[in-house]
């Protein structure tokens, strides 16, 4: 992973646990229980010598007080803080002397706001599973632009993800479930074809391979800036079901099915 600057948040690891841990706090869990998930999904929690350890439990440890939620990795991040291991790693991989000493100011601030517990605050948990928005089986039409990317979903306006629709790819949904419960997840094939109109069922299902899939997150809003269309649904293939740890991570990040609907993700196969 990547460190760019002496903050806290100035790495690729710390930048990617950050949305996790907003994710798996909407689940009704306990504490203990939300810190278990965490580290089920990074090995290095559990790996003193890892580069990302220290990181680790300092960014949960972070949020987590942010949340108001009381946990073991306050008193982790302390020890962390207090015998320097997070100093010496950043320095180990390489951080100069002016930014350790960034760092070192960053982390007694940090510190600062962990010397006391949390005050508890409202948490917005889900109270139900997340409903199944595709169904393994549809297939579905999208506009692509002219690299044979779809829509960022990400940007609420054309204008601004520079977006010009040129012609239209389909998707073949072959899974679906939920993780931890309650978080919706999807398996989508990608047709990686293109034509100028909207096709129909049978142009669209024939040319995708339905082994050649790919797991995403799909709100009703991205949905809906995508334009995505069902045009139909056809038997669900039998396709090898994802790795329930593939699942938890995507999930966890919540990591959008748009990834899988663009060129660049799969290359020019």
């Amino acid at each position: 992973m990547g460190t760019w600057g002496p903050g806290l948040y100035s790495d690729d690891f710390a930048l990617d646990l950050k949305p996790a841990i907003s994710v798996i706090c909407r689940l009704p869990y306990e504490a203990a229980e939300i810190v278990d998930f965490l580290v089920d999904l990074h090995p290095s929690a559990t790996q003193p010598d890892d580069g990302d350890h220290t990181t680790f439990w300092l960014v949960v440890a972070d949020q987590l007080q942010k949340k108001g939620i009381e946990s073991e990795a306050r008193a982790k991040a302390l020890g962390i803080i207090h015998d320097r291991s997070n100093l010496a790693m950043a320095e180990e991989l390489g951080m100069e002397p002016p930014d350790l000493r960034k760092r070192a100011k960053a982390l007694d601030t940090l510190a600062g706001r962990l010397a006391e517990p949390p005050e508890p605050k409202h948490r917005r948990t889900l109270k139900k599973p997340q409903p199944l928005l595709m169904e393994p089986g549809e297939v579905y039409a999208y506009p692509v632009d002219s690299r044979a990317n779809c829509y960022n979903p990400y940007f609420t306006k054309p204008e601004d993800a520079r977006f010009v629709p040129v012609g239209w790819s389909s998707c073949l949904v072959v899974g679906a479930g939920h993780a931890l419960e309650f978080l919706s997840w999807y398996q989508i094939a990608p047709a990686l074809e293109q034509w100028p109109q909207r096709p129909d069922l049978a142009t669209a299902a024939a040319p995708i391979d339905p082994h050649q899939n790919g797991v995403g997150t799909v709100s009703k809003s991205h949905l809906k800036r995508m334009q995505l269309e069902r045009i139909g649904s056809i038997e669900p293939p039998t396709v090898a079901a994802p790795e329930q740890g593939r699942i938890i991570s995507v999930v966890a990040s919540d990591i959008s099915a748009s990834n899988l609907l663009s060129r660049w993700l799969w290359g020019d196969l």
